[in-house]
């Protein structure tokens, strides 16, 4: 069987808000590759002539999907699994619909909410502001909670696009990353550590690794945490994953209200798995080798639950 790991290549500039390192993903596909015997490795810009002559080159059974920002956009991520749907190759990861819908947050929350799971309250303060359209936490730093109406009409000044109005949520954050075939049959779960004044993960503190925000925001995955509340973090996560329609792969981010209920407050189908960060750490975490993880999602994606490469 011929994998395929396919990524996208970093633009040739960002914007001022953004990090290059957000866009690097050869080293991730490197990893992938490496516990894939025979798998190739290949990075596209992303235009759909291009991506088709690839496919039509290489002739895969099967793709590692790490295209996040097909042209230096990662709002096209889920254009590049449509694609591959249209042209029935199977692949790793989210389908379309789930990459697009959580792309925007302020719609997942709705549909969340309306399935029961707890999200967040709207028209409270203390509040955050973050983008409705972005991932990575892009446009989110120490200004983006508020406490009042004018530090409101500040943060939404400050933001371009459809926003996202929460209330800003007083108890302990928690990564929960879940990953299976259809079902989300196993789980790692972090707990978020702030320090000198950190509230929350900004765009700093995960992607510019000499900042201060970075250097204060931690995760820990051994941290004591009661098993009602694992529980509840639990099922909490497994609720989000069914609403959304996830599969193969996801994180969801949850913070206790003034009640100790935890509330989503973000669902990634696509979640950072570079060396030792994301969906890579928690896996390892778990008790799971990478190479183990790898060759599962290959299975589920051709449809098979038992990790053999031969097997689609």
């Amino acid at each position: 069987m011929k994998v395929l790991v396919l990524h996208t290549l970093p633009p040739d500039e960002v914007s001022t808000r953004r990090a290059v390192a957000e866009f690097e993903l050869l080293e991730a596909a490197e990893e992938v590759a490496r516990t894939l015997p025979g798998a190739e490795i290949a990075g596209v810009r992303g235009s759909i002539r291009e991506i088709l002559a690839l496919l039509d080159a290489r002739r895969p059974d099967v793709i590692f999907n790490l295209c996040e920002a097909p042209l230096g956009r990662p709002g096209l991520e889920s254009h590049v699994a449509a694609l591959f749907e249209w042209l029935g190759l199977p692949f790793t990861g989210a389908g379309s619909e789930t990459l697009a819908l959580c792309r925007r947050k302020d719609r997942t929350n709705a549909i969340l909410a309306a399935a029961g799971v707890p999200v967040p309250r709207n028209g409270v303060f203390p509040c955050i502001v973050k983008p409705a359209d972005e991932d990575g936490s892009v446009g989110i730093d120490a200004y983006s909670i508020c406490a009042d109406a004018h530090a409101l009409t500040s943060a939404l000044a400050r933001l371009a696009g459809p926003v996202l109005v929460e209330e800003f949520l007083p108890g302990k954050e928690f990564v929960v990353s879940l990953w299976g075939r259809t079902d989300a049959t196993h789980v790692s779960i972090g707990e978020a550590s702030f320090e000198k004044g950190m509230l929350l993960f900004t765009y700093a503190s995960k992607w510019d690794s000499e900042s201060p925000d970075f250097s204060n925001s931690r995760l820990h995955y051994h941290t004591p945490i009661e098993s009602a509340l694992r529980a509840t973090l639990t099922a909490t996560a497994r609720a989000a994953w069914r609403v959304v329609g996830a599969r193969g792969y996801l994180r969801v981010d949850l913070r206790l209200d003034d009640a100790g209920v935890p509330r989503v407050l973000d669902v990634n189908p696509n979640p950072e798995i570079s060396p030792g960060m994301g969906m890579h750490r928690a896996v390892t975490e778990a008790g799971w080798t990478w190479e183990r993880f790898t060759r599962q999602q290959i299975a589920w994606a051709c449809g098979r639950e038992v990790a053999h490469l031969d097997d689609c």
